[in-house]
């Protein structure tokens, strides 16, 4: 991670950029969770927005990112992100 920025490889293997919306700390469950997007836009003019859990390394690494699945989670950084839009 680099100046707000995240680079992923694709399910191809290939090297992708995308911008770190936010990131932040649950403290009751001490999970770190990233928002972040690579800015493209759906047909309705929607950006595209990916969320993922992390471990944080002893060096400050993201580590072993898993995508969001649980509804409690995607509801607590649905509604952070709302409050960023406003």
């Amino acid at each position: 991670m680099k100046n707000n920025y995240l680079t992923l490889k694709d399910k191809n293997g290939k090297k992708r950029e995308y911008r770190i919306l936010f990131d932040v700390k649950d403290t009751n469950t001490k999970l770190n969770y990233i928002v972040y997007t690579d800015d493209k836009k759906d047909n309705n003019g929607i950006i595209s927005c990916y969320a993922s859990s992390y471990v944080l390394s002893d060096k400050g690494h993201m580590t072993k990112m898993k995508a969001i699945t649980d509804d409690d989670e995607f509801e607590i950084l649905s509604n952070i992100l709302e409050s960023l839009e406003q």
